[in-house]
């Protein structure tokens, strides 16, 4: 994540660097149609890489967030395309020769520089790159605005809206579609893009290819407000602005909690996209800050593609894409997880009844409790993990003893008295951190010292297993056993508040206390049975 956050702030200084030059007149031109194509034009390939890798995504899951990221892709990839290809020179020249279109001749040849955003100055000079000369604009006339001479208004000279119209339109569609698969809508809506993903995915290449072939068989349809309107202009700036930050803010979060590279550099790329709209918006045509904005673009979408590349490398892509603007806290971190934790959480539910659901609940108050007491996000990421499967060493308790449903025997509870010790061991190599075996071991350790597995008392308990115990213990309280009902929360709460400073440490309680009533709204088993498995 460093170099990335790196790339932000050297975008920012040199944009501003490079402004304050442009306003002082000393700053750097350069005009090259040429170049301009060619960096648009690797800009768009890698966006169309990530569209081409989010589509395959999106149409092998049933997930309508990757379905509205890979139209992001898809939309950005193909209108900048446009974009570059409208460059003058590449697709048109001779028919919108300045010489020859009266229409696209300045009105005064005085004028020096063009500041109606992204477009070439046409007072800036004709450049005769490969024999030919070219209109240096994408307007009809951006000196039309600065006099009172009419201009012709052709068909032709409407192409020029094309290039600046593009801009805008990509930067503006792709940042909508992220922020809409950032963000939490009805289900039936949620539902509805999830089974039209395949429609959707088609339709979206559909439109592109529609506005790819009329901005260049009827360009004079394409809306010159969009290029020319200083106040649309704006408008589109502020939009974009308000829209990028506030979806670069929910991806930096999910990568502050899962930890999964994609996510953050989905935020990088988000901030670059509003950085460009902003270079776009006050920098100078042809000068250092037409060039920065297609940089920032270029290294946006960069970014993001090395994520993917990152996560594809460790066999998480589609999980990762899956994953990637989920809204929960929880989710957040169990996108994190490493594959064996996913696939024993699975295993230990079709183990044992009891815990159908049971380690998710614990996971999502041990992570509520641990946020109230400002554990870390790496470290709140391994209490999750470890509370997720901190009962795993059941998985090698005999049926006769786990699923009995009568009381146990003192034989039968040492038995079951093994699962800690057992699941940490069985553990230990998958995990990174010492955190989510010291979760699996120590959870059934009391405060007053008499625990087990191993007697462990007060502060030389780890705080994480401290926290798992208590939401263990809730947990437990408030869902359905073979041999009772759940508790109501009036009765297990006050369970927990005796508990503190004999069970419990007296903090992890007190914090449960402020979070006990979040947990409840989202996560409350009441109406969970028990899945009773006997022995055969």
């Amino acid at each position: 994540m460093l170099p990335w956050l790196i790339l932000l702030g050297a975008s920012t200084a040199t944009f501003f660097i490079v402004q304050a030059r442009d306003s002082a007149g000393t700053g750097w031109s350069w005009n090259s149609p040429t170049g301009h194509f060619w960096i648009v034009s690797a800009a768009a390939l890698v966006c169309a890489v990530l569209a081409l890798g989010s589509g395959i995504a999106a149409s092998r899951t049933a997930n309508w967030r990757v379905t509205l990221i890979a139209m992001s892709f898809i939309a950005m990839a193909g209108i900048f395309s446009v974009h570059g290809l409208a460059t003058p020179g590449f697709i048109v020249s001779r028919p919108m020769d300045a010489s020859t279109d009266p229409a696209l001749v300045p009105a005064s040849d005085s004028y020096g520089s063009s500041d109606y955003g992204d477009g070439y100055g046409a007072g800036a000079g004709a450049s005769t790159e490969g024999g030919s000369t070219y209109l240096n604009s994408y307007f009809p006339n951006p000196d039309a605005a600065l006099s009172s001479t009419p201009t012709v208004d052709t068909p032709t000279s409407r192409y020029y809206n094309v290039t600046g119209a593009s801009s805008r339109l990509a930067i503006l569609t792709s940042i909508s579609l992220l922020a809409a698969a950032s963000v939490r809508w009805p289900s039936a809506v949620e539902g509805w893009l999830t089974r039209r993903r395949h429609l959707l995915l088609s339709g979206s290449v559909i439109v592109v290819l529609t506005y790819a072939a009329l901005a260049f068989l009827a360009p004079w349809l394409v809306p010159s407000v969009l290029a020319e309107s200083a106040i649309v202009s704006m408008g589109l700036t502020v939009v974009v602005a308000v829209l990028g930050l506030g979806t670069a803010a929910r991806f930096a979060m999910s990568y502050r909690f899962s930890g999964i590279q994609l996510h953050g550099a989905t935020a990088v790329g988000a901030v670059m996209l509003v950085e460009a709209q902003l270079s776009v918006e006050f920098g100078a045509t042809w000068g250092g800050t037409f060039w920065l904005y297609h940089v920032q673009l270029l290294a946006g979408f960069t970014a993001m593609f090395w994520g993917m590349v990152i996560e594809f490398s460790r066999g998480q892509a589609v999980r990762s894409l899956e994953s990637l603007t989920v809204s929960d806290v929880l989710d957040q971190l169990r996108s994190g997880f490493a594959e064996p934790v996913v696939a024993l959480s699975a295993a230990l539910e079709a183990r044992d009844g009891y815990t159908l659901g049971h380690g998710e609940r614990v996971a999502a108050l041990a992570v509520l409790i641990g946020q109230e007491m400002h554990v870390q996000p790496r470290r709140l990421r391994a209490i999750a993990a470890g509370s997720l499967l901190h009962d795993v060493g059941k998985i090698g308790i005999p049926d006769a003893v786990l699923h009995k449903p009568d009381s146990l025997t003192n034989d039968e509870y040492d038995v079951i008295k093994e699962h800690p010790a057992r699941g940490s061991e069985m553990l230990r190599h998958h995990f990174d951190q010492k955190v989510e075996a010291n979760v699996i071991r120590h959870h059934h350790e009391r405060w007053d010292g008499h625990g087990y597995p191993d007697g462990l008392q007060g502060s030389h308990i780890p705080l994480e297993a401290r926290i798992a115990a208590v939401a263990d213990v809730y947990d437990a309280l408030r869902s359905n056993r073979a041999y009772r009902p759940a508790f109501t929360r009036e009765d297990a709460v006050p369970i927990i508040l005796d508990g503190a400073g004999s069970h419990f440490d007296p903090a992890c309680v007190d914090a449960f206390v402020r979070v006990v009533d979040t947990w409840e709204l989202r996560h409350a088993p009441d109406e969970i049975e028990y899945a009773e498995r006997r022995a055969a």
